[in-house]
């Protein structure tokens, strides 16, 4: 009877363990990998309304009448995560202050879950965790693992400096790298010598430029009008002294 017993036992333990394995098995990993790498992530501008309370910095000089009408707001990124399904959550890691949040598919709008992060003067690294949710018999596993940077602000854009330039990489209002900017002015002068400016007097370079290239290519037309113009210059001088000379005598 013991035996007995202890051979149900074994059966069921069998049975039970063989039911764990079967439950998240090889193909419903498959389906959830493809559901993960399908998870997009991407990213926008968007101007967020500053609200007004009493702390708020008005511009100096405003009447009333003009604090009441005046609007500020902040420059943000939208990241978005698409794609999130019931099967599915996101777990967004900024890696810069190595600060979490979970996106699952109660988060989504229109197909999309997205949060704002405030735009600064610092490129933003985030890591991008797709899981398998408790929905799945494979809950919690980590599916797809993908990596979004935001770029830094740009002050140096701003300059007057930077018109005319704005394709050189200092001047650019978004950087995705951090650079040097101690040579600065250097560096901008001679991206302009390099390139010439964008302005009226980068225009009048370029005609000057069109005009020698001209002379160039029909060196020997030009030298034959020259020396024509010049001879017939020389008659004709020649001609109006020798009548006057005529004259005088």
């Amino acid at each position: 009877m013991k035996k007995m017993k202890t051979f149900a036992l074994a059966m069921v333990a069998f049975f039970l363990s063989t039911d764990v394995y079967a439950v998240c098995d090889v193909a419903e990993r498959d389906t959830l990998n493809s559901l993960a790498v399908n998870v997009g992530v991407s990213y926008e501008e968007v101007q967020i309304e500053i609200p007004k309370d009493e702390n708020f910095n008005y511009p100096d000089g405003m009447t009333e009448e003009e604090r009441e009408e005046y609007v500020a707001y902040d420059n943000y990124f939208r990241i978005y995560i698409s794609n999130i399904t019931e099967e599915l959550y996101v777990v967004v890691t900024n890696n810069n202050t190595r600060e979490s949040r979970t996106l699952t598919f109660q988060d989504v709008r229109d197909g999309v879950a997205y949060f704002d992060q405030l735009v600064t003067m610092e490129i933003v690294n985030y890591t991008i965790e797709v899981y398998s949710s408790s929905e799945t018999n494979c809950p919690d596993t980590l599916l797809y693992t993908q990596y979004l940077t935001t770029p830094m602000y740009n002050p140096y854009s701003e300059l007057v400096a930077c018109e005319g330039a704005e394709d050189f990489y200092m001047c650019h209002e978004y950087l995705s790298v951090d650079v040097d900017f101690t040579d600065f002015y250097d560096d901008l002068a001679l991206y302009k010598a390099e390139h010439g400016s964008n302005d009226s007097n980068g225009d009048v370079e370029e005609e000057d430029g069109g005009f020698f290239q001209f002379i160039q290519e029909h060196l020997v037309v030009v030298i034959i009008v020259v020396v024509g113009v010049a001879a017939a210059g020389g008659l004709i001088t020649f001609v109006v002294i020798k009548k006057q000379r005529s004259r005088v005598v």
